[in-house]
């Protein structure tokens, strides 16, 4: 089958390698530059949490070992603080495991993927490119003044889908009104490989740990609060406000913010050839950095009904009904967080400090939350 993926970031790099192992011709089409050798010796601001289970279905696909060992770090404890003070640990050793999961810069984990693609013999890579047009009843599209025939076009190409656009599929969303702000810091201490979040009623802040000395300070605030931050020196003096209690005296590095979006496409399918994953797909709340871990549950699904399916059009609606289901669960998840998490309310306080004292006293329940949350 001649398959094309439009979009090179990790998802779409990812289910590329996936389905040319499986056999088929892939080619990519990137509108970047797809990676660089070029790499800094700093994290980039972007960075994913990798649960243990993409991690090792990473490994199987031959890129974990390709990543460079200073742009991922292994975490072996999560813990969540509601806003009045109840904490629930969840540990790996609960689950008698060595690691939750990773963290890990995207731009590393992409150039681990493409170097992979570079040499793989079904794949084309075709980066700085775009696609111009897409012709669905003769199944081809276009770059610049050439054609691609195509059995099936994969939209990997991120919230702003160009294949979404060209197949005719909506989208709907909303703004949560909330800006997330990022930084990368050293400590002069040593932080524990555990990360955490604690919430509070003008969003939550969390701690991503990247090494014994090296984290990413997170601090979610309404789009209004962090406007009103525009020099570095206030960021970090608002960032030490809110961080030095918990890891002592730090350097911030760089900073960036973004807009939080929750988004989802109507369908995820159309004309039997053309099938959206990702970003694409579906974007959410970046509560508990499960965008990157929904991705590639995408490409594994779509992965696994090419290989069942007799037909592409039973198995783009086979993909279609499994996705979304378990999608819209997340989604429905990380809003419900979202609004119980910092809602200033008596109610839905005490059902969140109750839940979160429920899960203290019942070690299965724990270690069911941990296999979860591990993508068990």
């Amino acid at each position: 089958m001649q398959v094309i993926v439009v979009g090179g970031g990790m998802v779409g790099a990812a289910a590329a390698l996936a389905l040319a192992d499986d056999g088929h011709s892939v080619t990519v089409v990137e509108a970047g530059p797809g990676y660089s050798d070029d790499v800094s010796d700093s994290w980039d601001l972007r960075i994913s949490s990798v649960h243990q289970a993409n991690v090792d279905w990473l490994q199987q696909l031959g890129v974990w070992a390709a990543i460079t060992p200073a742009k991922w770090f292994p975490y072996q404890q999560l813990s969540v603080r509601s806003s009045n003070g109840v904490q629930v640990d969840f540990a790996a050793s609960e689950v008698a495991a060595s690691a939750l999961g990773a963290m890990v810069e995207n731009l590393s984990l992409q150039q681990a993927l493409w170097q992979q693609l570079a040499q793989h013999p079904r794949v084309t890579l075709l980066a700085q490119q775009r696609i111009e047009q897409l012709d669905s009843p003769q199944q081809r599209l276009r770059i610049g003044d050439q054609w691609y025939d195509y059995d099936l076009v994969i939209g990997a190409d991120g919230a702003n889908s160009q294949v979404a656009q060209l197949a005719g599929i909506g989208m709907r969303g909303w703004d949560y009104d909330m800006t997330c702000l990022l930084a990368i810091a050293r400590t002069e201490q040593p932080v524990p490989a555990a990360t955490w979040e604690v919430f509070r009623p003008c969003g939550p802040y969390a701690l991503l740990p990247l090494g014994a000395q090296q984290v990413c300070l997170i601090d979610y605030r309404s789009q209004q609060q962090w406007q009103t931050l525009p020099t570095d020196a206030q960021v970090t003096a608002e960032l030490a406000a809110v961080f030095t209690a918990h890891i002592g005296a730090f350097t911030v590095s760089q900073h960036g913010r973004f807009p939080i979006r929750r988004q989802r496409a109507l369908s995820y399918h159309a004309y039997d050839s053309v099938v959206l994953i990702g970003d694409a797909a579906h974007s959410i709340h970046p509560l508990a950095g499960q965008g990157v871990n929904l991705g590639f549950a995408d490409v594994q699904e779509l992965q696994q009904q090419l290989r069942e399916q007799t037909t592409l059009a039973s198995a783009l609606a086979h993909y279609e009904r499994q996705r979304v289901a378990a999608n819209q669960r997340m989604m429905r998840a990380m809003d419900a967080i979202h609004v119980g998490f910092s809602s200033q309310h008596v109610l839905p306080q005490l059902v969140v400090d109750t839940g979160l004292q429920l899960l203290k006293r019942t070690p299965w329940l724990k270690q069911q939350i941990i296999r979860q949350a591990m993508g068990g």
